[in-house]
């Protein structure tokens, strides 16, 4: 993320520091008008008692991300309002600024920061000569953190400093693994119509009832899909069109946020796509995230085969409609051999050539996205449902990904076999 966050002067920072500062003596006491826990209007009086500048500005660094201020407060009145109320009563809106409340080796960022630099203490305090102490030094920069290694700047999600700790350890222990997909000019440059798919056309349909920010990603989003989501369409339950889903990958579109157990129990789910809304500081592009080799459905689907049949470039599904049902059904086969897969093949193959029907193979984390294809999935002469659909009509809870696993072939059986 460090790498691709866009750095400014730090002059820029300076003069919003001496604003922060010339609010703060103007009143340090200030009356917030925000709304209580139950929605309803309120007011509380705030008082600002110290303030700290920390972060690369505070070790004199030449470039920087934002302006890190930690601010201790002490409520005069009232309830807590929100802290970005807060903030933007006492200072207004100052973009890049980054305010977490607490002390310096305990606030809301998380993070323990190291030599913090008093800069208000009270009104009357000689706070420009605070500022002025801080010697510019060419050789300072960002300060590594144990979350460098998420691909997105916090504020570009809606996850706490606790959670994203967390993935980070995560990560590194191999339980998750991800990639970051960078977004350039000509990514969100628009797509030819004539070059848009047929799976692609219902997405456009979906954008157009999206907001503005979100419509500005489609152009990425299509060639991004293109090549990391072979199969599958587009789909959104979301009435505000943030979440949609594709095959076996789910994307987050906005402030997104990662669900708390992403891959817990989910056969249908092979990667979660988180993209922000385009800004100015970036980094801009997808935080693409799936299983890492030590997570307990990579390990089970390590050795994991399947054949089925395709044509087309997409997998052959079958689609049942039971009188007694409303709604139609659609159906993979997946085999144990090839030999079992070109014997169903030869049934479909009139003689002529026409159909074209082909085996594949697909193993591992691959799986998955066959999985997310259809209702419900025949291994065998088992038959597990992989959506509510499925399961309604087989009249069976949904399948574990244990109870897939299980009935998929072991690939060390098959290398025995040659």
């Amino acid at each position: 993320m460090a790498a691709l966050e866009k750095r400014y002067p730090r002059e820029s920072f300076t003069k919003k520091l001496e604003r922060i500062c010339q609010r703060l003596d103007e009143a340090s006491i200030r009356t917030i008008a925000h709304k209580d826990f139950f929605n309803k209007a309120a007011t509380s009086r705030v008082e600002i008692t110290s303030l700290w500048v920390v972060g690369s500005y505070a070790r004199g660094a030449l470039l920087c991300g934002d302006l890190d201020l930690v601010i201790e407060y002490r409520l005069v009145e009232g309830h807590h309002p929100m802290p970005q109320t807060i903030t933007k009563t006492f200072f207004g809106a100052l973009p890049y600024v980054s305010y977490y409340f607490g002390k310096p080796e305990s606030s809301t960022s998380g993070v323990v920061f190291l030599n913090p630099i008093p800069i208000w203490t009270e009104p009357g305090c000689d706070w420009r000569a605070a500022i002025d102490s801080i010697q510019p030094v060419s050789s300072a920069g960002r300060a590594a953190r144990e979350t460098d290694s998420i691909a997105l700047r916090p504020e570009q999600l809606y996850m706490e400093p606790e959670r994203l700790q967390q993935l980070a350890a995560q990560e590194k222990e191999g339980l998750l693994e991800w990639e970051f997909a960078e977004f350039t000019a000509a990514d969100l440059e628009p797509v030819l119509l004539e070059a848009i798919s047929h799976r692609d056309k219902k997405l456009l349909r979906i954008a157009s009832m999206m907001g503005k920010k979100s419509q500005v990603l489609i152009p990425a989003i299509i060639r991004l899909m293109t090549k990391h989501e072979r199969f599958g369409v587009w789909n959104s339950s979301d009435s505000y069109r943030a979440k949609l889903s594709c095959g076996a990958t789910v994307l987050l579109l906005g402030r997104p946020a990662l669900p708390y157990y992403p891959f817990e129990d989910e056969p249908t789910i092979k990667q979660y796509v988180l993209i922000p809304h385009i800004s100015q500081k970036g980094p801009n592009g997808a935080w693409i995230i799936r299983r890492g080799p030590n997570h307990p459905d990579s390990q089970a689907l390590a050795n994991r085969h399947a054949y089925y049949l395709g044509s087309q470039g997409s997998p052959d599904t079958v689609a049942y409609r039971d009188r007694s049902k409303a709604w139609s059904t659609e159906l993979l086969e997946l085999f144990n051999t090839r030999e079992e897969a070109e014997e169903f093949a030869s049934l479909w193959d009139d003689g002529d050539g026409a159909l074209e029907t082909r085996v594949d193979r697909a193993e591992g984390a691959d799986l998955i996205s066959l999985l997310a294809l259809v209702d419900i999935v025949e291994i065998g002469e088992q038959q597990f449902a992989m959506t509510r659909t499925g399961a309604a009509y087989i009249d069976r809870e949904k399948a574990t990904m244990e109870e897939i696993t299980a009935a998929l072939p072991h690939t060390v059986q098959i290398n025995a076999e040659v």
